[in-house]
């Protein structure tokens, strides 16, 4: 058997430990001898290795062979990104391994929980990965604390405080804090490119201690930092209401069952800063999201269908 890698002897322990209900190992194990072919010693030192390496693999106490557990597969994750700067072999293992791993990233571990934050799933889409010169650079600064000077397809911004990278709804953004004090969100893939700040160099944590608050509050890249949250209730009609039920996957993070109607809809509560924080979701569950209250976001919401009705009127289409 040809010499493995590091991160092939990585999977084979991921794998094989995602295999076993306790997710217990030892070095006698006869699938990681077929798969390594190596002897019992030699397995132990990749026990030990990756022990040393990643803290989610720790020795269980009062067992007569060295026996290793996993005990929290999300942390080899946040290690991984932490020690290698090429991620692009997890897309593959994503394939072949157990999938619960990847739907934990919802719940993400502490350990980087100041570099990143994640509010979707982002092994869905990899299309970002394209900018990895750009991700590496936002990720130092995030871990350093460091102003940036970033060149955006719309423009340039100078010395913002670089707080977190976050992956939401299939995209990654770099959340910042620009020179008046507001926190905006900033799409990875619109980032032409990255500089060191002209004038700033890094900043104290307790300098964004409420920027950093509001980003645990956020639904999407349309939360405003600073505004007052209003309260809508959207009625889910039946055909779709099983999507919304208790146990689903949350569309916002807001939102509640208010009630439960005789013929099967459900009447939900959400909060929003502004309208595009909760539209989109309504447009995209169109016709089976109704808008009850506000009015102020009913109207709002019909001036857009109208202004969409128009554009495909064959009239203003000629024009």
């Amino acid at each position: 058997m040809s010499k493995l890698t590091k991160i092939e002897r990585y999977n084979i322990l991921i794998e094989e430990f995602q295999n076993r209900e306790d997710r217990i190992l030892d070095a006698y194990d006869e699938a990681l001898q077929k798969r390594f072919g190596v002897n019992p010693r030699r397995i132990q030192d990749y026990f030990i290795e990756f022990m040393n390496e990643f803290h989610s693999i720790v020795e269980v106490e009062k067992r007569r062979r060295k026996t290793y557990k996993l005990i929290e597969p999300m942390d080899l994750i946040v290690n991984t990104f932490e020690h290698y700067e090429d991620i692009s072999w997890l897309w593959e293992m994503a394939k072949e391994s157990d999938p619960k791993i990847f739907k934990e990233l919802e719940k993400y571990t502490k350990k980087s929980e100041d570099i990143f934050l994640f509010k979707s799933n982002p092994f869905e889409d990899t299309k970002e990965f394209e900018s990895i010169e750009t991700f590496r650079h936002l990720k130092s600064a995030v871990k350093n604390r460091e102003y940036r000077k970033i060149t955006f397809k719309g423009g340039v911004q100078d010395n913002l405080k670089c707080l977190k990278l976050i992956y939401m709804e299939n995209n990654w953004y770099i959340a910042y804090v620009n020179e008046q004090n507001r926190v905006l969100f900033g799409r990875i893939s619109f980032i032409k490119k990255v500089e060191y700040a002209s004038k700033m160099r890094t900043f104290q944590p307790s300098s964004v201690k409420k920027q950093l608050e509001f980003l645990k509050t956020i639904q999407n890249a349309m939360t405003l930092y600073g505004k007052p949250k209003h309260k809508a209730l959207l009625m889910v009609k039946p055909k779709k209401a099983k999507y919304f039920d208790e146990g689903m996957k949350l569309r916002l993070s807001s939102q509640k069952i208010e009630k439960r109607l005789e013929d099967g809809s459900i009447i939900l509560s959400v909060e929003y800063t502004q309208p595009n924080e909760v539209l989109p979701l309504v447009q995209g569950w169109l016709p089976y999201i109704v808008i009850l209250e506000p009015q102020s976001l009913k109207d709002e919401y019909i001036k857009r269908l109208d202004i969409a009705r128009k554009s495909y009127d064959l009239d203003n289409l000629i024009e």
